[in-house]
């Protein structure tokens, strides 16, 4: 007769596994979570620099918008600070922060916080002023188009002219 020593193999073999999968499973959760909270500073610093360079010429105060953008949506415990800086040519815009991470995988990445750094450079010009300017040298294109489609259709009266000879 066979004896089935076999009862209680699943349940070793998973306890073994747990320990390896669980930690994994929740590092890639918190990666997807520094992931996320990476692009949101580099869109929430894009979309600060355009606010500050569309307000650069005004007398609106938009200091308010760095701090205002992020407060509230990052995932995890992060902390996060903002700083803006405008001159007359030129929007800058840095956002720097940390991201910690929790005890088993403070062991796994052998640091206990990632670094968020994110910096953005815009310039302040007008879309106005650079859409005029588009236009001009469209005007300009089609003028130089126009000349030649003038110029190569005028022909030649006979052969030699065109230089053709036999």
């Amino acid at each position: 007769m066979k004896q089935k020593f076999e009862k209680g193999s699943y349940t070793i073999e998973a306890s073994l596994l747990m320990g390896i999968l669980i930690p994994l499973l929740i590092s890639i959760i918190y990666l997807g979570f520094f992931l996320h909270n990476k692009a949101f500073l580099q869109a929430a610093a894009h979309e600060t620099a355009a606010l500050y360079s569309l307000h650069a010429e005004d007398d609106k105060d938009v200091s308010g918008v760095v701090t205002d953008l992020v407060s509230g949506r990052m995932l995890g415990n992060s902390s996060v600070s903002g700083q803006a800086s405008a001159s007359k040519r030129q929007v800058s815009v840095s956002y720097d922060g940390s991201f910690s991470l929790p005890g088993m995988l403070y062991r796994f990445f052998l640091q206990s916080e990632l670094n968020l750094k994110t910096r953005v450079q815009m310039s302040t010009e007008r879309p106005s002023h650079r859409i005029s300017k588009l236009r001009s040298m469209i005007r300009v294109v089609d003028r130089v188009r126009n000349r030649r489609r003038s110029t190569a259709s005028i022909k030649p009266k006979n052969r030699q002219e065109a230089g053709e000879c036999r």
